[in-house]
């Protein structure tokens, strides 16, 4: 049986017998070879840095940044495990399974940068927040598991393969997001703590998060000063809680007087301390002269943080949320500052252009998305990125160095990155030929992805059938009058969790009875306590129809239709409650029937969600007082009226 060991080697034996090389493009490997350390903050924003006029003094940032070559359009995700990923990896999220939302396990058959390096003699570690899978199984984990959910005896635990199994040598992290900065290391004093050296599991480890991930990213300096290394530490610092330590407290700016603000600029303050050590210590030990040292946000700032002068922050696709202070600095490679790179660059460039500037073959096997800027970098060139894709909630978006265009489920925006880059101006209408071709681009690159959009109809091969048989659904309520879409019923019948990744769609088969109205009822999911999946901006059938306008089947009362939606916007993660919700503009009864509700994946396997009596679970989440004699059943196709059409 082949080893991981022997699926790299023959990956980069592949790269090099093709020519796929560093040195082939680019001469000679570097003598002595570079290290690598690549410093990611937390939910940074560009307007946090004292550089960008933050009210936040970060002197190590801005000595760093004026000494590097700052990267003037770095392009990360909005959120923390997709940038985190596509780091890594080289290859957009969406095709890891691993966004648009944070969350996801990453699959060990990824090469990762640190794989990379280690294949080619160095010595790799990570240092920090990992958010790319869920903590490794061992036998104390799981005790702890149990103790800290011994009141759910019910919650089983879900394991990752832990970062060890991507190529680092060591580790010292914890596997979650917004964890407690203190001891207890837990999201909202729930779970066990999550803190590991390798596949020790070290729950007892004092002192201030960010302070033990500094403390190990500099011992492994030391350890490795007469090694070529890849450290990479992704600093948990700025992300919420708002936790800071006391004399980080006391150096913040007196003219900072709210309670959070003031907080925040602590944390902000001991993340620039912590640079300032990684820095003091390459230097102490001789090793900056020789070191590529990269800087950036995983994304843009919360609200409590600064954005300026960009537009939103995180969890958007305005500037504000994706484009990060960024900054590369390598002496020996004559990349130094100040100097500014304005040519388009992001997450996904990182692995192929760190792997060109150390001389290093790129392995063959999955392509990568990202680009190699050694040159572009290096010689002041032109970028050779053409363009960014992002997913997010009810949009898409391609950025380009000239435009960005964001696609709704009704419009398109288009902003011009040159003259606008605050985007206070949709000048669509102005340029239509930019318009079309953008929008191509879109679509091209989701036919490259399979991502299934939920604000966009789903590509299809060929018209589906409706194919009830067995047991259906029955739904029967009363609407005595018109309400408002807010006090819509909502009704559960199945409780189903299953994964979903970006590829997925949920597909049924719905019928609607002679004797009920014909609209203002549609399935959607949803999780406790949250709106529904499906809304008036995402949750797009096959035939272009909204699931939240309630629309009724496309051949009339007693036809069985087929419907196909997206759900790439909520992965990754789980689906959980399933329902129907029940709005129409006029009084009357709904009588509805519904089949074979399962996810389809991309890889064209099926999940049942519901086809049957033993799926059932009736229960009303949301309902108004116009709602009466609800009723949900499963009945044999038989006695199911009408059954003598299909569609």
């Amino acid at each position: 049986m082949l080893t991981r060991r022997d699926v790299l080697k023959a990956a980069f034996a592949g790269a090099a017998a093709a020519g796929l090389t560093g040195c082939r493009a680019f001469g000679a490997r570097p003598k002595p070879p570079p290290n690598v350390l690549v410093v990611l903050a937390d939910d940074q924003g560009w307007g946090d840095l004292s550089l960008h006029d933050g009210s936040t003094p970060t002197p190590n940032l801005d000595r760093f940044f004026r000494s590097s070559v700052e990267l003037t359009t770095f392009m990360t995700c909005p959120v923390c495990s997709p940038t985190r990923a596509g780091l890594l990896t080289g290859r957009h999220h969406l095709r890891l399974g691993a966004g648009p939302m944070t969350g996801g396990e990453l699959d060990p058959g990824e090469v990762t940068l640190a794989e990379a390096f280690a294949a080619n003699g160095y010595a790799t570690g990570v240092f920090g927040k990992w958010h790319n899978g869920r903590d490794p199984d061992t036998p104390e984990f799981r005790a702890a598991f149990e103790t800290a959910w011994k009141e759910m005896p019910n919650k089983k635990p879900v394991f990752g393969h832990g970062a060890n199994a991507h190529g680092f040598h060591e580790a010292w992290v914890y596997y979650g997001g917004g964890a407690d900065y203190f001891s207890r290391r837990t999201v909202k004093g729930r779970g066990p703590v999550s803190w590991w050296h390798n596949r020790e599991f070290r729950p007892a480890d004092q002192g201030y998060t960010d302070d033990l991930i500094t403390r190990r990213a500099v011992e492994f300096l030391r350890a490795h000063r007469s090694r070529p290394f890849l450290c990479y530490v992704p600093f948990h610092l700025v992300h919420s809680p708002l936790q800071a330590k006391p004399e980080a407290l006391a150096r913040v700016p007196a003219q900072i007087t709210d309670k959070a603000a003031r907080t925040y600029a602590a944390m902000l303050i001991s993340l620039d301390d912590s640079v300032g050590v990684l820095l003091g210590e390459l230097e102490t030990l001789g090793l900056a002269e020789n070191t590529i040292m990269l800087f950036f946000s995983d994304n843009g700032a919360t609200p409590v943080g600064s954005n300026l002068p960009l537009r939103g922050g995180k969890h958007s696709t305005w500037e504000g949320g994706i484009h990060s202070p960024a900054a590369i600095r390598w002496p020996a490679g004559k990349l130094t500052g100040p100097r500014r790179y304005d040519g388009l660059m992001g997450h996904l460039d990182v692995y192929p252009t760190l792997m060109a500037m150390a001389g290093l073959d790129l392995p063959r096997g999955r392509p990568l998305d990202g680009r190699n800027l050694w040159p572009a970098l290096r010689d002041g060139t032109p970028s050779p990125v053409g363009s960014y894709y992002w997913v997010w909630d009810d949009h898409d978006v391609v950025r380009t160095a000239d435009w960005k265009l964001v696609r709704y489920v009704d419009r398109v925006e288009l902003f011009d990155m040159r003259r606008d880059l605050r985007e206070t101006t949709d000048v669509a209408a102005r340029n239509p030929a930019a318009v079309k071709e953008l929008t191509a681009m879109l679509d091209t690159w989701r036919r490259s992805t399979g991502v299934a959009l939920m604000h966009q109809p789903p590509r299809l091969a060929a018209e589906v059938a409706a194919t009830p048989e067995g047991q259906v659904l029955e739904f029967r309520v009363t609407q005595t009058k018109p309400v408002a879409p807010r006090k819509a019923l909502l009704v559960q019948f199945a409780h189903r969790s299953m994964s979903v990744r970006p590829g997925d769609y949920v597909e049924f088969d719905i019928c609607i009875a002679e004797d009920s109205l014909t609209e203002g009822f549609y399935y959607t999911p949803f999780k406790r306590g949250k709106a529904a999946a499906f809304t008036p901006r995402r949750g797009v059938d096959q035939l272009g129809r909204l699931q939240a306008r309630g629309p009724g089947t496309r051949g009339g009362p007693g036809v069985w239709e087929h419907r196909v939606v997206g759900l790439a916007s909520l992965a990754p993660g789980a689906l959980g409650l399933h329902g129907m919700v029940f709005n129409s503009r006029k009084a009357g009864t709904f009588h509805i029937y519904l089949d074979n509700l399962r996810v389809r994946h991309a890889d064209g396997s099926a999940e049942a969600i519901w086809t049957g009596g033993e799926h059932t679970r009736f229960r009303v989440h949301r309902t108004d007082a116009a709602f009466r004699d609800i009723a949900v059943r499963a009945v044999p196709l038989a006695q199911a009226r009408p059954t003598t059409k299909r569609g």
